[in-house]
């Protein structure tokens, strides 16, 4: 049965094939310890794989925040430059009354109405001068209006700038955690002698070839998802998608078609049913509805670790497809496994 726990041939491992999205890998600068066995080594480099992928969906997380931000800042900024519009042609109107008073000497038009001799020519400037003050008042409220508004929509604008700053440093900080863990897996397989280095390599062939033989077994004994019953279509689509994929290698920030990581194929399996989910674990959950583990249905999430920083699909017969690791890629396991039930978080329904 394909373990949780990360590795990656090292051969690949040297070659420096290892990345996060578009981060590049730098030298490592730890040294190996001597006292170590392959088995100790490995199990660190698993550590370090693990604490790889919790920094990369982190970086998942602020870079969809990220994105997010800017788009609400283009929001503000089209809509300030609908209020700036407004309030330019309010304060052009204004302008005018203030000229057309210059104009007219100064003198107040209520005086300049009563100096008429004329009771009728009084009465009908009584009505015009009347709807002139009252257009004239609400030309100055609304102008005062647009000017608060104005002012507010900047003051957001402000705060959703200094989101998006937060958020990018967010993002390149995860990232460089990320790149940094990797860095020092590589350091460590890397300053191994070539017969540990040998070993290591077989004893990782063994642990990915047994992962595939445990998902074909699983693959074989589930069955397809079903496409009639209600509310079944869709999650059938992106349940069979990911099964699909079972075999594909594990990449850090990928999202198919040909290599994946674990929020990347969840994503990526919705997609192909026409629903947009975020690259990211906990968005996932987030955007989910709880489905206690008795209700499971083909296409529901499921979640594991207490910063649900893995995410996987449930496929039907008690099995899910995940994207598990570097060494095992994409694979299918029984979801009611001691080890996936002690971690398991609960899942979503899309």
């Amino acid at each position: 049965m394909a373990t949780r726990r990360f590795s990656r041939a090292v051969s690949l491992v040297a070659a420096a094939t290892l990345s996060i999205s578009a981060i590049a890998l730098v030298p490592g600068t730890g040294v190996a310890d001597p006292s170590l066995s392959i088995e100790e080594v490995q199990n660190r480099v698993d550590d370090l794989y693990e604490q790889a992928e919790a920094a990369t969906e982190r970086a998942h997380d602020a870079t969809v925040q990220v994105e997010q931000a800017r788009e609400r800042l283009a929001r503000i900024d089209k809509q300030i430059a609908g209020q700036q519009k407004e309030l330019d042609a309010l304060s052009e109107t204004i302008a005018d009354y203030a000229a057309q008073m210059y104009a007219s000497g100064g003198i107040d038009p209520s005086l300049q109405m009563m100096l008429s001799t004329d009771p009728e020519d009084f009465l009908s400037q009584a009505q015009s001068l009347d709807q002139v003050l009252r257009t004239q008042d609400a030309d100055l409220r609304r102008a005062e209006t647009a000017r608060l508004a104005l002012a507010q929509s900047q003051e957001l604008a402000d705060q959703e700038l200094a989101k998006l700053k937060d958020f990018q440093a967010k993002a390149a900080k995860e990232k460089a955690d990320a790149n940094a863990k990797l860095a020092e897996a590589q350091s460590l397989l890397s300053r191994l002698k070539q017969k540990e280095r040998d070993q290591l390599a077989a004893m990782q062939a063994d642990r990915a070839a047994a992962a595939a033989a445990a998902s074909r077994d699983v693959i074989r004994d589930t069955p397809a998802p079903p496409t009639s019953s209600a509310g079944s279509g869709r999650g059938s689509i992106a349940a069979s998608y990911a099964m699909a994929q079972v075999g594909k290698p594990y990449v850090y920030g990928a999202a198919g078609p040909s290599v994946f990581d674990c929020s990347g194929l969840t994503m990526a399996a919705w997609a192909q049913a026409g629903v947009s989910l975020a690259h990211s674990a906990s968005m996932q959950y987030a955007a989910t509805a709880r489905v206690d583990s008795g209700s499971l249905q083909p296409g529901d999430l499921v979640f594991f670790y207490s910063d649900i920083h893995h995410v996987g699909m449930y496929v039907g017969g008690g099995t899910f497809v995940h994207a598990a690791n570097p060494t095992d890629g994409v694979v299918a396991e029984s979801l009611f496994s001691s080890y996936w039930q002690s971690v398991y978080m609960g899942a979503g329904r899309v």
